[in-house]
């Protein structure tokens, strides 16, 4: 995935010496999260158009990208 996933599961696997726990256990917690958001992604694609979440999702990310470059730490809405 490329993200902090990666990192745990280095420190985990830095950790303890049990390789196997480690991948089944990080393999398995990403499954568990990853699975039911697939799901509803597949449903939620039968009634909402492609362009409509890629617009809104292009917006959200505008937003992110320019909170961060102002500075902000945290955003009071």
């Amino acid at each position: 995935m490329g993200d902090k996933t990666q990192i745990i599961a280095l420190a985990l696997a830095a950790k303890y010496d049990a390789l196997v726990a480690v991948v089944a256990g990080t393999t398995l917690g990403m499954m568990i999260v990853n699975v039911p958001t697939v799901l509803f992604a597949d449903r939620a694609m039968k009634w909402i158009p492609v362009k409509v979440v890629r617009s809104v999702a292009a917006m959200i990310y505008a937003i992110l990208g320019v909170i961060t470059l102002l500075g902000y730490s945290s955003v009071n809405l």
